[in-house]
């Protein structure tokens, strides 16, 4: 999971890297690195690279680095070896003639690395990416062209990667992708070489999607696309992207995350502005389907399990949620008259594209939600959405989490006759956000998780609509404040769960006004004789709770607004706690390998 950035054209390309990175930082942040084409003494062509570990910085950590107007970056989320500068990204080769860089995994490395050291190769990094390096060098002393080698190295390679090198020979970029994403950014005499369209927006909105098994080439002023297998030139589009360019800016909120938990009452109906019409080929499908699937990982499989369950309360259908890295065991289930939707924040998740990949094998149809216009899964779905909810920054899923949510619910009241009467539903309960988030609400969140940082162990129960709702807000206080946090359905209490209560343990009850409240507040008295720290969320207070945090009246619709307390705990915790809520510890947003 990790951020590739080059540059060329009649800019300061260190500065242009480095402000792309900035806008991929999302996707890693370990360690990163700038690479640029210069001249030497005798005015021979070179490359200098600045790499530094933490952080990706500002114009200020370059100012001293060489001018150049062609060159390449990348931002390190580790997946082999630590975090460290001789790992970071782009890697020299022995000579310094060229430079690479990775977004990936060589799933070969090690048969390759053994290879690679019979013929007299040295490691000096434990990056599987220094691999790719030695094979382009050995490729290169069968062949005098440099794309060559590189095609050649590449389709040595096992797992999905892109890479992109930058050669002193002509001063270009040859740029490869299988599964990682790629895209080119097309500006005015100017070529961005991106991971995704997030990292140039705001210099250009036309883009060439570079496909699997393609090569990217940048040489005297031109660009030129060839099939990595056989080195044929192919044509290429450029599209413009319909995408606002979009500052990304903290807009005088401390974190990220805090402005994109606040941003949703704006966020929630954007996604669910569909018109019946748009949504009438999908509600076709889904109609003649056999059964319809909805798959995802982490975050994103709560809203597809969220929005299986609509389905089948709301709509009556058939449907089945399956999560993305367990789906090898669901292939001989997949027929062509069944449907796959499929959520995603970035669209280029690595286990739900060989999801995807596996069911459009067997003939089933794909429909996608995803937040990134452009990504991967868009591009291979018969029945493309998006969460329309801007950039989120914030590794911590929130905002597009309520908005899958909200298009979830859509969805299912189409399928049913009643769009227009599901859309003002969502519609109000986004309105009645903009009165929820007070000063009081902060305060009593606040003064709260001041008190729940003393603990070590916390369970949260849902049922029925909150049941996801109660996974969700597990994980998102995991991912932030590292406690143990776990989500039960409430049913599960005597099954074995209510062994983990012992007194003083925090269990937060997600109660809202509708057939299960009854349930819950059994469940409620069953820990609290147990001696637990009785926490409650939803609509109604009860004298069982010990605290209680209100949520809105939603409608019968509550679960699309009850995760939001919990995001708001798990964003104080942390600052009590004194984590970074927008980069939580070992984790990236886009997670693009397996």
């Amino acid at each position: 999971m990790c951020g590739i950035f080059g540059y060329v054209g009649n800019r300061n390309a260190g500065n242009m890297i480095v402000s792309g990175l900035k806008r991929l930082e999302y996707r890693g942040y370990d360690s990163w690195g700038v690479a640029v084409v210069t001249k030497d003494k005798l005015n021979s062509s070179k490359i200098d690279v600045m790499k530094k570990v933490g952080a990706i910085g500002d114009l200020e950590d370059i100012k001293d680095f060489p001018e150049s107007n062609i060159g390449v970056g990348h931002t390190r989320w580790a997946t082999h070896g630590g975090v460290n500068y001789v790992n970071a990204h782009p890697h020299y080769a022995s000579d310094k003639s060229f430079v690479l860089a990775q977004n990936g995994i060589v799933e070969n490395y090690q048969e390759l690395k053994e290879e690679l050291k019979k013929l007299g190769y040295k490691f000096e990094t434990e990056t599987d990416t220094e691999i790719i390096v030695h094979l382009i060098e050995e490729k290169l002393k069968t062949t005098q062209k440099f794309k060559e080698a590189v095609r050649l190295a590449f389709l040595e390679l096992k797992g999905r990667n892109t890479i992109i090198a930058l050669s002193t020979v002509d001063h270009r970029i040859v740029a490869v992708r299988n599964g990682s994403p790629l895209v080119v950014g097309v500006g005015d005499d100017e070529y961005f070489f991106a991971s995704d369209t997030l990292s140039f927006l705001d210099k250009t909105n036309k883009a060439i999607f570079i496909n699997d098994r393609e090569m990217i080439e940048y040489k005297e002023g031109k660009i030129k696309l060839f099939n990595v297998e056989t080195s044929e030139e192919i044509d290429f589009k450029v599209k413009t992207l319909d995408e606002k360019q979009t500052e990304i800016s903290k807009e005088g909120f401390d974190h990220y995350m805090i402005k994109e938990i606040v941003e949703q009452k704006h966020t929630i109906k954007e996604a669910s502005v569909y018109s019946e019409e748009e949504l009438k080929p999908l509600v076709d499908q889904i109609k003649k389907s056999k059964t319809v699937y909805t798959v995802g990982a982490g975050t994103a499989y709560f809203a597809a399990s969220q929005t299986a369950f609509f389905l089948r309360k709301i709509s009556g259908v058939k449907a089945v949620e399956l999560k993305a890295y367990e789906m090898d065991s669901y292939k001989n289930l997949f027929t062509k008259d069944d449907l796959v939707i499929a959520f995603s924040q970035s669209g280029e998740t690595a286990d739900t594209i060989e999801a995807l990949e596996l069911a459009k094998s067997k003939g089933a149809k794909i429909a996608s939600l995803v937040n990134m216009v452009g990504s991967t899964t868009s591009r291979m779905s018969d029945f493309s959405y998006f969460c329309r909810s801007g950039p989120e920054i914030c590794v911590a899923s929130t905002k597009a989490f309520t908005a899958k949510q909200a298009w979830g619910l859509l969805l299912a009241g189409s399928i049913v006759g009643k769009h227009s009467q599901m859309q003002k539903k969502i519609h109000s309960s986004a309105n009645k956000l903009e009165g929820y988030f007070t000063d009081e609400l902060f305060a009593q969140i606040k003064t709260l998780s001041k008190k729940l940082v003393e603990k070590e162990h916390f369970f949260v129960l849902g049922r029925g609509q909150n049941f996801n709702i109660a996974l969700e807000a597990a994980l998102k206080v995991k991912e932030i404040t590292y406690k143990h946090f776990e989500g039960f359905a409430a049913g599960e209490l005597k099954h074995g769960v209510i062994a983990l209560v012992d007194k003083g343990t925090p269990v937060f009850i997600i109660s809202s006004d509708d057939e299960d409240l009854e349930n819950m507040l059994s469940a409620s008295a069953q820990v609290k004789a147990r001696g637990a720290w009785v926490i409650g969320v939803g609509q109604s207070n009860n004298d069982l709770f010990d605290d209680f945090i209100p949520t809105i009246q939603s409608e019968g619709i509550d679960a699309l607004t009850n995760v939001i307390p919990f995001q708001l705990i798990s964003y104080f915790m942390a600052l009590e706690l004194g984590n970074d809520p927008d980069k939580p510890r070992n984790l990236a947003k886009s997670v693009t390998v397996k």
